[in-house]
């Protein structure tokens, strides 16, 4: 089983590669996490770092959940959307990362 690993540290902020990676990884885990597999993963960064990735990463498929059974008109799927918004603003706040993957607007 493929084991997903994010490091949010100094060096990896600055590094291109790592923010090119970073991105491929995470649309990675997220199909595997929308198909309803359990995915090992491994996060290593400070506190707030790891908090904000995650609350992210719940948000992001909560959004995908409320999208899929109301709709883009949904009030449901409206306050998911705000939610997620507020989650990756925290987490680009925190770790300094640009969240990889397209809003939908």
């Amino acid at each position: 089983m493929q084991k997903f690993e994010f490091v949010f540290s100094p060096e990896n902020l600055l590094n291109e590669r790592y923010i090119a990676t970073f991105g491929i990884t995470l649309k990675q885990l997220l199909k595997k996490m929308f198909g309803g597999d359990k995915v090992p993963i491994l996060v290593k960064g400070n506190k707030k770092q790891i908090k904000a990735f995650a609350k992210a990463l719940v948000h992001e498929k909560d959004y995908y959940k409320h999208y899929k059974k109301y709709g883009l008109d949904d009030p449901k799927t409206y306050r998911s959307k705000y939610r997620l918004k507020l989650a990756i603003r925290q987490f680009e706040r925190k770790t300094g990362i640009k969240w990889p993957l397209e809003f939908r607007q």
